[in-house]
């Protein structure tokens, strides 16, 4: 006894359809998530910005409550980040949140500022300064870019 079953099947073209659509989200996830890994860190004077922050030289010294710091180099520092490491662990800042007189336009080559930083430094704490770069993105917008803490200058 046979019985004549009447079950009809997915037509070849939606199926086929389908396995491309499949692949197309599959492959838009992978380049999300590659481009979220690599990052778009824009450029500076047509460099990869990361690679300006190994062209910044910084001076600094801390006396009696106040931060001297002066752009030696060729590169315009927009903002500076400051680590304050103490024998309890360690804090990151913006140098404009602890004093109000940081330049809106940032140390420019050759540019000083000085400014009154003790109220967020302790008698045992060291000072790490890392420079904040600006630069253009892809779209061709600006973009900031914190330099990393090797970049920085260590004031103990």
């Amino acid at each position: 006894m046979k019985k004549n079953s009447k079950k009809r099947g997915i037509s070849p073209v939606i199926a086929t359809t389908l396995l491309i659509a499949i692949v197309v989200i599959i492959a838009l996830i992978i380049f999300v998530w590659f481009r979220g890994i690599i990052g778009d860190y824009g450029e500076k004077f047509g460099k990869n910005i990361e690679l300006v922050c190994e062209e910044v030289l910084l001076g600094a010294s801390y006396s009696d409550g106040m931060l001297y710091v002066t752009n030696d180099g060729n590169v315009p520092i927009f903002k500076l980040n400051l680590k304050i490491e103490s024998p309890g662990g360690y804090e990151t800042s913006e140098l404009n949140e602890v004093v109000p007189d940081w330049p809106e336009v940032g140390l420019r080559q050759g540019g000083i500022y000085s400014g009154d930083i003790s109220s967020a430094v302790g008698a045992q704490d060291e000072i790490i300064i890392m420079p904040v770069l600006i630069g253009t993105s892809d779209k061709g917008d600006k973009k900031t870019y914190a330099c990393g803490e090797q970049y920085g200058y260590v004031i103990a």
